[in-house]
């Protein structure tokens, strides 16, 4: 019976653990992860060119039987600015995953929930 069950790993990243890295770098990070089947979430999030980045990555390397491609969850948080005149959004987190093992997720304006399929990512198991 344990031989079907399989885990769900997550990889924690820090803000600070991506700054450093080039776009390039940071795309690469991550299809190399979600592509072993792993979530990765992120404190914060990608630029909207590295997310286009990544969104063309994926396009380019699905495969029907082994990749399906990604998905991304972003929950974001209000930033007042100076004397709290104007509120800005900003992302809180991201959340970056194979888009077979992200079965369902309810997102509220500040509550995020994944739910993700284990043991069952549709690749013939032997």
């Amino acid at each position: 019976m344990d031989a079907g069950i399989s885990g769900l790993k997550m990889d924690f990243l820090s803000s600070s653990a991506l700054d450093s890295r080039s776009s390039m770098e940071k795309i690469s990070m991550i299809m190399e992860r979600v592509k072993d089947g792993d979530l990765v979430v992120m404190e914060g999030g990608l630029t909207p060119e590295e997310e286009a980045e990544l969104i063309e990555t994926t396009m380019r390397e699905i495969d029907v039987e082994n990749f399906m491609g990604i998905d991304v969850y972003t929950l974001e948080k209000d930033k007042e600015s100076f004397f709290g005149l104007s509120k800005k959004k900003t992302v809180g987190i991201t959340i970056i995953g194979p888009a077979n093992l992200m079965k369902e997720v309810k997102k509220q304006s500040n509550f995020m929930s994944v739910i993700a399929n284990l043991g069952d990512s549709g690749a013939s198991m032997h």
